[in-house]
């Protein structure tokens, strides 16, 4: 999972960038992310599965702004759930794939 977070957590390129502007791309990488794995979600015998995946991601994406002015600890706890959210879809994707016949 540590390095879902890192990919999360990476820095923008602006080393002045303060910490709500890199929270905020943070939570864009994130929301991008998400994104990419509901379009790979598109074949999926279960529409409800990326339906739920999309409508986090516009939850998310709503909640952008209140989520980079968060304290810390909320911010930190967001993102690990985010990481997990990630891992778990990586996971079902993976094991789709061993059944996929191609």
């Amino acid at each position: 999972m540590s390095d879902i977070v890192a990919d999360l957590l990476r820095l923008s390129e602006d080393p002045n960038a303060d910490p709500r502007t890199r929270r905020r791309q943070t939570m864009e990488r994130l929301v991008q992310t998400l994104l990419a794995m509901a379009a790979t979600e598109m074949g999926s015998e279960d529409p409800q599965h990326r339906h739920s995946i999309i409508h986090l991601t516009t939850i998310i994406r709503e909640m952008t702004g209140r989520i980079a002015e968060a304290d810390d600890a909320t911010f930190s706890a967001i993102v690990r759930e985010a990481a997990m959210l990630i891992r778990s879809l990586q996971r079902r994707q993976a094991d789709a794939a061993r059944f996929t016949v191609h």
